[in-house]
């Protein structure tokens, strides 16, 4: 491995756990060749860590404290085979389940993700110079769970658009459609589509406390996909579920989703509207209708759609809109996210919206990942998912 001198500063970072550094905080680094594993040395030329340049993303990747002699086959083994023992020690490695088995910098595998989804798996990695060492822990995280295949997805900086997103499988590929279980609930993904496969596993643990919220209730689920959140509150017994999406591609996933789970898409309770989400809140608010409980998990920005959107100056508006289809009478509950690595906090938006809509309002859970998403205690920048319960009460 090179040896490259960082700072004291730095230093004292790494030591402190933190997986990712600037490039350019490390001398000599700017110009190296992408994905080549360096050792970094103090000012003593003592050893703080080995990891990866990348470039890509303007950082060194730290993958271990301790001296190595190479990232080979051996060391992801062993790495792969730390982290599928936490997640047998979660009791989430079962046949046919969907579970994050490899959590990047939580598992000491920086630039590198893997959700297993039955009997295949997806791994992410977050730079084409990473590919290479993406096979080799695909290979390892197939032979320690006796997967069929994995595919391996170049996750880039900024994302790739769908039909441009460079993948290859490692063992068999699998099937353009696959049916696979969340807590015992069915969902359809797809594997070898976009980055985005139809199921997020961040998001299980909220799915499984949804029925506090939503048994009996109006929900509307905006920026639905493929209606995970939706499918989770109709078999949760809502009494009416409407799902919002800018894409019909996505809103006719959601319905075979409600298929699968015995429910009937074409039911009158169950509706699909495919409209941008402020456009038919506010078609919504102009005809009186009102929902018991609003979901609100959106993307960081999107340009897809005649009107783009972003988080941090679109977000509190929406929000103040989502509290106008609330009953005035009874009130009801808002469940908002926030998806980032950086930018404000979930509460930070609420704050706002809240001071928009001039209405009180009170916090009643505020959650985030689950434990198959461990992150380092150094890095609080790895806890990129909020959740918020917020009640708004009836109008004083």
């Amino acid at each position: 491995m090179h040896a490259l001198n960082i700072r004291d500063d730095v230093a004292t970072r790494i030591r402190a756990g933190v997986p990712v550094v600037e490039i350019g905080s490390v001398d000599g680094a700017t110009g190296q060749q992408a994905g080549r594993p360096v050792r970094l040395l103090d000012r003593k030329s003592e050893l703080v860590g080995c990891g990866l340049l990348d470039p890509e993303n303007d950082v060194v990747r730290i993958l271990s404290w301790t001296a190595v002699k190479s990232f080979d086959a051996a060391f992801f083994r062993a790495r792969v085979r730390d982290a599928v023992a936490l997640r047998r020690a979660l009791g989430l490695v079962k046949p046919g389940e969907s579970y994050r088995a490899i959590h990047g910098d939580g598992d000491g595998l920086s630039g590198f993700a893997a959700d297993v989804y039955g009997d295949y798996a997806v791994l992410y990695a977050y730079s084409a110079a990473l590919v290479g060492l993406g096979r080799e822990i695909a290979r390892a995280l197939q032979e320690e769970l006796k997967l069929r295949g994995v595919v391996v997805k170049v996750r880039p900086r900024g994302g790739a658009k769908p039909g441009q997103v460079k993948q290859e499988t490692v063992g068999e590929e699998p099937p353009e459609k696959l049916v696979v279980q969340e807590l015992g609930v069915p969902y359809e993904v797809h594997l070898l589509g976009g980055l985005n496969v139809g199921l997020f596993t961040d998001m299980r643990e909220h799915r499984r406390n949804m029925a506090r919220l939503v048994t009996g209730k109006r929900v509307l689920n905006t920026f639905a996909y493929t209606g995970a959140l939706s499918v989770t509150a109709a078999r949760l017994g809502a009494t009416s579920v409407t799902s919002v999406d800018l894409a019909s591609g996505v809103n006719k996933w959601a319905m075979e989703n409600f298929r699968l789970s015995g429910l009937n898409p074409d039911e009158e309770r169950w509706r699909f509207e495919t409209s941008d989400v402020m456009r038919f809140m506010q078609k919504e608010v102009d005809r009186g209708a009102q929902y018991d409980v609003i979901i609100m998990d959106p993307p960081t920005v999107s340009g897809v759609s005649a009107r783009s959107w972003s988080m941090r100056s679109d977000y509190p508006d929406l929000i103040a809109l989502a509290v106008k289809l609330l009953p005035v009478e009874s009130g009801g509950v808002l469940w908002v996210s926030a998806n980032q690595h950086k930018g404000p906090g979930v509460m930070k938006y609420i704050e706002d919206g809240m001071k928009s809509a001039k209405r009180l309002a009170q916090v009643l859970e505020v959650g985030g990942l689950p434990p198959d998403h461990p992150t380092p205690v150094a890095w609080p920048e790895g806890r990129y998912l909020e959740v918020c319960y917020l009640r708004v009460p009836p109008e004083q």
